[in-house]
């Protein structure tokens, strides 16, 4: 899968401005800043140097990157889906571990949030991405997928996605590398947050990413 990489034009200076709750009860949500993986969420982790943080509020702007963000997007589709959920704003960040940076080769964990107009909202679109991470590659692809329970966060959703060596030569696409990837997704509100560890056979696991994302969860929810 072809992970968020310059996903949009950076907006990192724009609050997102919405509430939850009755009249009497209002909660903001999460900062900007604060609505992706940390060091402290991901152990071992570092800012990538070259996919820095992206943000955007601009709806256009959010489809046209679909085609480098998700795996195989009917942009139609996808279209009427954020419009009905009310899309108010996403953004996204990837970190890398190792003691340099290597792409292609260093594991790494992407993060990454949408903001809609409501739960319902956020709901309609996690089910979206979770359809997308489970599609096979739009051309020839050796990503083997399977679903993955997620104990510890109300109503996640789980999906490894992996390409061995010997799947890719079998199908022979000799532009695909062997990886290994968990995505994880879940709701916080109007809010539908992802993190996606990945990287070569091995070097990392679900084991991994589940504990990567309870801790996310539990800093943006205060459980």
């Amino acid at each position: 899968m072809r992970v968020a990489v310059s996903l949009l034009v950076a907006l990192t200076a724009v609050t997102l401005v919405a509430c939850a709750g009755s009249d009497d009860e209002t909660a903001a949500p999460v900062p900007v800043a604060d609505r992706f993986l940390t060091a402290e969420d991901a152990p071992g982790s570092k800012a990538d140097p070259d996919e820095t943080r992206q943000t955007t509020v601009v709806f256009d702007e959010f489809i046209a990157a679909s085609s480098e963000v998700f795996v195989d997007p009917d942009r139609e589709e996808m279209t009427t889906v954020f419009q009905d959920a009310g899309f108010k704003g996403s953004g996204v960040d990837t970190r890398f571990y190792g003691e340099t940076h290597t792409p292609g080769s260093s594991p790494h964990v992407v993060s990454s949030f949408i903001e809609l107009d409501s739960d319902d909202g956020a709901t309609s679109a996690l089910d979206w991405l979770e359809t997308d991470v489970k599609k096979p590659c739009p051309m020839s692809c050796a990503v083997q997928r399977s679903t993955f329970d997620v104990d510890d966060i109300p109503d996640a959703r789980g999906v490894q996605r992996i390409a061995t060596a010997e799947d890719i030569e079998r199908v022979g696409n000799p532009d695909e590398r062997p990886n290994q990837e968990y995505w994880i997704g879940f709701t916080n509100g109007a809010l539908v947050y992802t993190v996606n560890l990945f990287g070569p056979p091995g070097s990392v696991s679900k084991e991994q990413a589940l504990k990567i994302a309870s801790a996310y969860y539990e800093r943006l929810t205060g459980t």
